[in-house]
């Protein structure tokens, strides 16, 4: 797994762009999840982006506290690298880089995605 510029996509393995979130929600393409929290975000602490990315995800969950994080590092941690292969293959297997995040039926990679759609997806969720 490396890093990889940023890429947003759905359970099915369709990837999105920005423009297409709202049209996913709003046309009810994404499945109704259980709950699509706490956010699940896998990262490595020697990756540049990775570090963009966790600073962003803590800085919204000062804002939204209660929107839960979990901050799952891949360095030396198998169980945290296991989760993520579950994760990988609810979403079709799909390959992915990170960082990375998953907030319900949504993937996102790359720190400058991760950083302009979280705060929107979990708007629209907590709207459904």
């Amino acid at each position: 797994m490396s890093v990889c510029s940023g890429a947003i996509f759905l359970k099915n393995g369709v990837e999105i762009s920005r423009d297409d979130i709202d049209d996913v929600i709003m046309n009810n393409f994404i499945a109704e999840s259980d709950s699509p929290f706490p956010i699940q975000f896998f990262y490595s602490t020697n990756c540049g982006s990775c570090r963009d990315a966790r600073e962003y995800l803590l800085s919204f969950q000062r804002k939204n506290p209660s929107v839960a994080v979990e901050f799952r590092n891949l360095v030396s941690n198998e169980e945290n690298r296991g989760l993520l292969n579950q994760y990988k293959n609810q979403f079709n297997g799909i390959k992915v880089s990170y960082p990375l995040v998953f907030i319900g039926d949504f993937g996102i990679t790359g720190s400058s995605d991760i950083i302009h759609v979280t705060d929107f997806i979990v708007k629209e969720y907590q709207n459904r």
